[in-house]
């Protein structure tokens, strides 16, 4: 072999070499981004949700030891990918990144002896261990009176009682006192053991009554009820008492909270389009979206209900994400007949599930309920579902008529096909209208 072939011949093994070897340190790299996208769930069961934050719908639930993809982050909390490819937020504070630094970690330590840790926010919660005196634990979240932390690699709630942050009291958000009076009543109000949406009702107000406020934490009022008891109604549900209304005339019917229309010229109907913004709701494997074939059918029924005079309010015209606690306000705000929250639906398993359901919380709302549904089994082109209860934030926390539909399903073959048309929305629009129409007529 001549020098110069034997050049060449070294000149191809490095060649060679030097491709598998940027391919070996391609391929590292890339198993190294993936990992670091990574997060490892610390819950026996963590919820996924349709956005970044716990006033959001759940999508779904995942399990201990499920690791998930890291999409982005905001507030706290993790957007990411499912193994079936859907989207959805977690709470950063129950998975596990090893992208954290120890030197960010909040730590507490146990001020009492012998303390029960508990699967969740509440004494009636089953304990899951015992922590002592002097032990440090790492604080992953605080709600009210309670704090969340890390425990034999699981996620446990303490009261704050029994821990101390190590360069401070770790304690609720700090509640504001207050001194001015509320009326809540306008329509069946739950009034709650804690300040939040998941704790015991104590009972529900059907009447209007005016209370003093006595303190004010995040967004909910603390009262006190007519046993001495004390008790919390979310602010959204209530309105300010003016000092110059004479409370007994009011109780006795001079304001307009409470307004009956007859028909549809005279109703106030807002029309929640779901999800929104950043929060897609399901996704369809052809791409499209619920947030838009949501708003789609929500513009068609609004514009026929104005058309027949309705005055009409819509939660969103356009591409925007609006928090549940607004939606539901805007229906207090106006003191809405109607609310009507459209939505397509998604399940576990595809193509499981098909057609329209109609939801209600209260019994209050069944005839509203009953009367869209009758119209969507007559004039829909899927199959209908039937009326259920549901128990959904913008329907357990309206005092106004509410409903929610699902008005097809987003991971069924067939489905798809058909709801994201201009003659499919149009049509499932004309059936809302019909049904709102005998609602309101004498």
């Amino acid at each position: 072999m001549t020098d110069t072939a034997i050049h060449k011949h070294i000149s191809k093994r490095t060649f060679i070499f030097i491709v598998i070897a940027l391919l070996a340190l391609l391929t590292g790299s890339l198993v190294a981004i993936a990992n670091e996208n990574k997060v490892t769930v610390l819950a026996t069961q963590l919820n996924v949700r349709y956005g970044p934050g716990l006033s959001h719908e759940v999508l779904t639930q995942v399990q201990e030891d499920d690791q998930l993809q890291i999409l982005g982050e905001e507030n706290q909390w993790y957007k990411v990918r499912l193994s079936n490819n859907h989207i959805g937020w977690v709470a950063s504070w129950l998975v596990e990144n090893e992208e954290v630094s120890v030197d960010n970690r909040v730590m507490g330590r146990i001020t009492g002896a012998d303390v029960n840790i508990r699967q969740f926010s509440s004494t009636d919660s089953p304990a899951i261990g015992t922590v002592h005196s002097g032990e440090d634990y790492q604080i992953l979240y605080t709600e009210n009176d309670w704090v969340q932390i890390l425990f034999n690699n699981r996620v446990a709630w303490i009261h704050s009682n029994y821990i101390e942050r190590t360069d401070g009291t770790v304690s609720a958000e700090a509640s504001q006192s207050s001194n001015f009076r509320i009326r809540l009543g306008m329509g069946p109000t739950n009034v709650r053991e804690n300040p939040t949406t998941d704790s015991a009702i104590v009972t529900t107000i059907d009447e209007v009554t005016e209370f003093e406020v006595r303190e004010e934490i995040d967004d909910w009022y603390g009262i006190e009820l007519a046993d001495g008891s004390q008790a919390f109604v979310a602010s959204w549900l209530t309105e300010t008492v003016d000092a110059t209304i004479d409370i007994v005339e009011t109780a006795q019917g001079n304001d307009t909270s409470s307004h009956y229309a007859t028909s549809l010229a005279e109703a106030t109907i807002v029309i929640d389009a779901g999800h929104g913004g950043y929060d897609p709701g399901a996704v369809a494997r052809t791409g499209f979206t619920e947030k838009e074939v949501a708003l789609n059918t929500s513009l068609i029924l609004a514009d026929s209900l104005r058309q027949a005079g309705a005055n009409v309010i819509m939660t969103r015209d356009d591409d925007t994400f609006i928090s549940l606690n607004d939606r539901v306000y805007y229906a207090h705000r106006a003191k809405a007949d109607a609310f009507i929250s459209i939505h397509y639906d998604a399940v576990e398993v595809p193509n499981t599930m098909s057609g329209t359901t109609t939801y209600y919380y209260s019994e209050a709302e069944r005839e509203l309920a009953d009367s869209i549904n009758q119209s969507l089994t007559e004039q829909g082109p899927l199959k209908n579902n039937g009326v259920r209860h549901g128990n959904f934030f913008v329907l357990r926390n309206n005092g106004q008529a509410s409903v929610l539909l699902e008005l097809g399903y987003l991971d069924n073959d067939y489905d798809i096909t058909v709801v994201n048309t201009q003659s499919y929305q149009r049509t499932i629009a004309d059936a809302i209208y019909n049904g709102l129409s005998n609602y309101f007529s004498p």
